[in-house]
């Protein structure tokens, strides 16, 4: 992708997003109250200092990663609206679960374990680690390199190794199936199945491109965190409403629900 086509998305992205900011952060507000609310309950029932109490918190963390599919879609569907002059509302947030959440949390589940198998190696070499004694949970992995171990040091390259090839195979996997839930908002009638391969047909040669994008928005996204996160309620939407108009600009007339879809980018 040339520069020049990334900033026209951006471009876009910025004249949809006039004047209706508040909205948006009211939205993304609201979803991200829900899960501190639960995190906050979570920390004060469940007690994760016994094995009994680590394995509930962890099973929490998973059902709750899982539903966070279906906020992900009322998320999408904001900035889907937005990409094309739809009315919003705050609302709007909770659209996933009025769809298919059971398909949000089928696709979500789905990539999830695409992620697990890149980074099992890594799971299973530090587990162990950790069941011959090398390693501490609690020490941390100091207590590894502080020995003079040959074999420790060798599993410790290992597992350097395998944590990278985790890391680049879950990125991988995130931007094959970038379009998932894009494709569910405006194809609701595929099955899970259809909407992977879809979206897997709709990316093909277009990686690079979702990459560049990404990551375009990292300078604006430290300034974002150096604010305190603050700036962050304004990278978002700005993100978000920029992926949407390269999702249309990639489906190019496949959307079924009579918008004008054929995005206008200068070259």
């Amino acid at each position: 992708m040339n520069i020049r086509l990334s900033g026209n998305y951006k471009g876009i992205a910025r004249e949809k997003l006039l004047g209706r900011y508040s909205t948006v952060i009211g939205a993304i507000l609201i979803m991200q109250l829900i899960f501190m609310g639960i995190s906050y309950i979570t920390d004060m029932v469940v007690d994760n200092t016994t094995v009994p109490g680590m394995i509930i918190y962890m099973a929490i963390l998973v059902i709750v990663g899982l539903i966070s599919a279906v906020f992900t879609v009322g998320e999408l569907t904001i900035y889907l609206k937005l990409s094309c002059d739809d009315k919003i509302s705050i609302w709007d947030i909770f659209a996933g679960f009025t769809g298919h959440p059971d398909k949000a949390i089928m696709l979500q589940f789905n990539i999830a374990i695409r992620c697990l198998i890149f980074w099992l190696p890594f799971i299973l070499t530090a587990a162990y680690m950790v069941s011959a004694g090398m390693i501490s949970l609690f020490a941390g992995i100091d207590v590894l390199i502080a020995g003079d171990s040959q074999i420790g040091n060798g599993y410790i390259l290992m597992c350097g190794l395998f944590a990278a090839v985790g890391a680049i195979g879950s990125i991988y996997v995130r931007i094959l199936y970038s379009q998932i839930f894009f494709m569910l908002i405006d194809h609701p009638e595929y099955e899970a199945g259809e909407i992977l391969f879809r979206s897997r047909k709709l990316i093909a040669g277009h990686m690079w491109d979702y990459l560049y994008i990404n990551i375009s928005f990292i300078p604006i996204m430290l300034l974002g965190i150096l604010s305190l996160g603050v700036g962050l309620m304004y990278v978002q939407p700005y993100r978000g409403v920029t992926l949407a108009q390269f999702y249309l600009d990639l489906a190019g007339g496949e959307l079924d629900r009579g918008r004008n879809i054929d995005i206008a980018i200068d070259d």
